[in-house]
């Protein structure tokens, strides 16, 4: 009974957090947007596909009515997962942003509308407010993730010459959750610094620069990937030049390059990794991921509850 009436002020929060998210119309662009690649990147896979192996039927004509030997067809050595190989570069773009604008929208909504001074007048901690944000934030991440898998899924349903095993629908689902992890990392930050900047322009400034030195200049520095070849998901896995100062910068900042870690695992999952691949990075990527996830969680939580509630709007 005691934990129940507790943890009312935190489910009452919940599900302001996630009306005010949904009535945001830059949020629902985003989204929409994000949601519209997930389909964008479904037929580039499967038109890409059907177009190797429309070339190959014609190439066995050929090869036939000359009598060469034919080879096998390249369509059935791929995996049905690597059609959705784009959705790497979908989820570290305009997934990320996306869930930047989330979490900072999370606390700007309430510090833009006046409503701070008000929950402090209510019995509530600090920190309620912080974990019903992460949990809003979560909540929120996880219905974008689970609309596109659902649309994945649908994809392979309605593709018979595509079929997945048992396996194949495990590594779709930890793809997913790995994508939803990837994201949170972002969407934690936005809300971080929607709630210790001064400035709501500050705010959403900052972790839009980190997302792009996370994406294009940590690569560049650690694996010689220029910003082109980040936005390809095949030559973003290039190898790094030969040189001590790719290995070193390699295995000393790869932890933190979490772009190229979740296209390592990415590629791992969708099986379109090039054997040639060599991670030199310290630490495994899925760890590095896990990691920066909790850690920049902790932080945010921590920066909402020690926010003045006093004060309404940003620079008030």
């Amino acid at each position: 009974m005691g934990n129940t009436a507790a943890n009312a002020p935190i489910r009452l929060l919940i599900s302001q957090s996630l009306a005010t998210i949904a009535r945001e119309r830059t949020v629902a662009l985003l989204a929409l947007l994000f949601l519209v690649l997930v389909v964008v990147a479904a037929y580039l896979g499967w038109s890409a596909t059907s177009t190797v192996n429309a070339i190959y039927l014609r190439s066995v004509d050929y090869m036939t009515a000359q009598g060469q030997t034919i080879p096998s067809n390249p369509v059935l050595d791929t995996s049905p997962l690597a059609l959705l190989r784009n959705m790497a570069t979908y989820v570290s773009l305009i997934g990320a942003l996306a869930a930047i604008v989330v979490g900072h929208q999370l606390i700007a909504s309430d510090r833009k509308a006046g409503t701070m001074p008000l929950l402090a007048t209510r019995p509530m901690r600090g920190i309620d407010l912080g974990i019903a944000k992460a949990v809003a934030l979560v909540i929120a991440i996880a219905a974008l993730v689970t609309f596109a898998a659902v649309i994945n899924t649908a994809t392979f349903l309605a593709l018979p010459e595509f079929r997945l095993d048992g396996a194949g629908w495990s590594k779709l689902a930890v793809f997913y959750g790995m994508s939803g992890l990837y994201l949170l990392v972002f969407g934690f930050l936005g809300m971080w610094f929607g709630a210790a900047a001064k400035s709501e322009t500050v705010g959403l400034l900052i972790p839009v620069t980190v997302w792009l030195t996370l994406t294009f200049v940590l690569p560049q520095i650690t694996s010689n990937i220029n910003p082109v070849a980040a936005l390809n998901p095949v030559s973003a896995l290039a190898d790094a030049p030969a040189s001590a100062f790719f290995q070193v910068t390699g295995w000393a900042l790869g932890p933190f390059s979490l772009a190229e870690a979740y296209r390592v695992i990415s590629a791992q999952l969708l099986d379109f990794m090039p054997p040639t691949y060599v991670d030199r990075v310290a630490i495994p990527a899925a760890a590095s991921l896990l990691i920066a996830a909790a850690g920049v969680g902790a932080i945010a939580t921590r920066a909402v509850a020690r926010m003045d509630m006093t004060k309404g709007d940003y620079d008030a």
